[in-house]
């Protein structure tokens, strides 16, 4: 089988680095952004140095979280209004999911975003380009090719990928992330390490997403309890900006599994924050896949080996990545399970069943090292409630 990898034709990385918009050519930069990113004032430093080369600029704050099919539609109608010949995302992963597919619109019009996929080409560029400048280090959809939009009617999570929405420019700017609060850097680098994670056991692996895992991996279990411990280390933030794009390149060229599956359907049904949701999956998943699968059992091995791991047999060295990753998840403060994370068990009930049903119908389920029935995910849930252990 052959692969493409896919990236971002330039990241600029480190303290400054949103000083190379001047150097991008363009007249009209549409920036799309939320209102309490817009408040803290990044949206503005992005337009000062952008006018000072005399563009025109335009800030957009109304995007959402989750962004539903309508909100995409009314940023891709103010985009046409205004005529970007650039469109800038400043914000965390649902800020950039609406600019992906709000530039889908306002580029093609008669796309169906029900129906985006990875293999029509869209024809993206004529109007518009893409920069991303993230101000959470979690999604990487800065570098991916994925976007993550809800229907308006039922609230599932439509997830695709798509190479023409790979951004033109990824900006990662560590100062854009130190306003964030210690309990969104715990959620949004613990979604950075479900996608990397992921993406080494997904059945699309290859040795070039396999690259960026091990390192992500690494850099997370380093660098995310210092960044949630102090909020102005700049460094840590860079650090967990970089492991987050590595993931996001990893999994957007392997694509991810399980945990993804189960975390988008606890989004739309329970509205629990995407990183907190898959982030509580991921210890469940490692075992749920440990427990039937010898490649994810050497897969996850190779991972525990990368943050020190020592254990000779491949099953005790897997089980016990499951186990670093709870304490990981307890050191950062986010919830490994629904309790935790304060779900009322007669509204756990209640949903169970449109949980299940919702992963069920999630495309990451496809790639993931174990094969499984609706009755598998059921338990799974229910384990998750308290806080067992898979042993099953």
């Amino acid at each position: 089988m052959s692969w493409e990898f896919t990236v971002p034709p330039k990241i600029a990385f480190g303290e400054d680095s949103i000083e190379v918009l001047e150097t991008f050519q363009g007249k009209s930069a549409f920036i799309i952004t939320d209102g309490m990113v817009n408040s803290l004032g990044y949206p503005d430093r992005v337009a000062k140095i952008l006018s000072d080369n005399r563009w025109n600029i335009a800030i957009w704050d109304c995007a959402e979280p989750d962004p539903k099919v309508s909100n995409v539609r009314d940023a891709a109608e103010a985009m046409r209004a205004f005529e970007a010949d650039t469109i800038i995302a400043i914000g965390g992963g649902s800020v950039m999911d609406t600019a992906k597919a709000a530039w889908v619109l306002y580029e093609r019009p008669d796309i169906d975003l029900a129906a985006l996929n990875p293999f029509e080409e869209l024809g993206l560029r004529k109007k518009a380009r893409l920069i991303c400048i993230p101000t959470t280090a979690g999604t990487g959809s800065e570098v991916t090719k994925a976007v993550v939009i809800r229907d308006d009617e039922t609230g599932r999570k439509m997830a695709t990928i798509n190479t023409d929405m790979v951004p033109d420019l990824a900006i990662l700017e560590p100062s854009f992330t130190k306003d964030l609060p210690k309990s969104l850097t715990a959620y949004t680098g613990m979604d950075a390490l479900t996608h990397a994670v992921e993406a080494f056991v997904s059945t699309w692996k290859n040795d070039f997403s396999d690259a960026c895992t091990l390192k992500a991996v690494q850099m997370v279990f380093e660098w995310l309890p210092k960044a949630v411990e102090n909020p102005d280390d700049l460094e840590a933030r860079g650090k967990m900006l970089v492991a987050a794009n590595l993931a996001g390149m990893s999994f957007s060229n392997s694509q991810v599994a399980l945990g993804h599956s189960l975390g988008h359907s606890m989004g739309a049904v329970l509205r629990l924050q995407h990183g907190l949701a898959v982030g509580m999956a991921l210890p469940y998943t490692i075992e749920f896949n440990t427990n039937d699968s010898d490649e994810a059992v050497k897969n996850y091995a190779e991972l525990a080996r990368v943050i020190g791991v020592t254990l000779k047999n491949p099953k005790r060295a897997a089980k016990k990545f499951a186990e670093m990753v709870r304490e990981l998840m307890d050191q950062v403060g986010s919830p490994t399970s629904f309790k935790a994370a304060k779900v009322k068990k007669k509204d756990f009930k209640a949903n169970l069943d449109k949980l299940v049903d919702f992963s069920m119908q999630d495309a990451a389920i496809t790639m993931n090292p174990r094969n499984f029935e609706s009755s598998a995910l059921r338990k799974i849930y229910e384990y998750m409630y308290d806080g067992t252990p898979i042993d099953f």
